[in-house]
């Protein structure tokens, strides 16, 4: 009996967290966001596959900085959690993200990147990782190129030598004469 009320109790959480992340207010999302390694354990895959990742993914698309940030930097505890279908629409959106006019944008999300590539299939790993870091590498802001070479650091061993030698070797190689770096 006390299980089956713990359930139904943990049921009606679990309802009301995916009806609070569908609201539009920002304070609320935040707040969600903010508090996210509280309860995501108590997520299902299939729920946050099916209805709180397209609610999740419009922070990205935020007007606001912070919240865009907040979303990126919540990717990393929902990632486990995504199939390749809402992987590869997160890597869209951080195709943009990417290329955010605020700094700290880009950079968190080549550090995302690198901390979820993981949870990433091959085929993806190999069509995004490469281009998203060497991208990073050619930021105009410094913790930007830094990133870049962290989340090459990484994601090593992901890489055949050919592609360390064509594609990572020479895009890495001008930093060696970076003043800033």
């Amino acid at each position: 009996m006390h299980y089956e009320f713990l359930i139904n109790g943990l049921l009606q959480i679990v309802s009301s967290v995916v009806k609070l992340f569908a609201q539009t207010d920002r304070a609320m999302r935040m707040s969600l966001l903010e508090n996210l390694p509280n309860f995501i354990d108590h997520l299902s895959v299939k729920l946050v596959s099916q209805s709180i990742f397209v609610h999740v993914c419009t922070g990205l698309l935020d007007s606001q900085p912070t919240m865009r940030e907040a979303t990126i930097k919540s990717m990393v505890l929902f990632a486990p959690k995504l199939g390749a279908k809402e992987m590869d629409d997160l890597m869209r959106h951080f195709a943009k993200t990417q290329l955010d006019e605020e700094p700290g944008i880009r950079t968190n999300t080549t550090i995302c990147l690198g901390r979820i590539s993981e949870h990433m299939n091959d085929a993806t790993k190999k069509r995004v990782l490469v281009p998203a870091f060497s991208r990073a590498l050619k930021d105009p802001f410094p913790p930007g190129r830094i990133a870049g070479i962290a989340a090459f650091h990484a994601t090593k061993d992901v890489y055949a030598p050919e592609d360390v030698a064509c594609r990572i070797l020479p895009v890495l190689s001008p930093l060696l004469v970076d003043p800033e770096l």
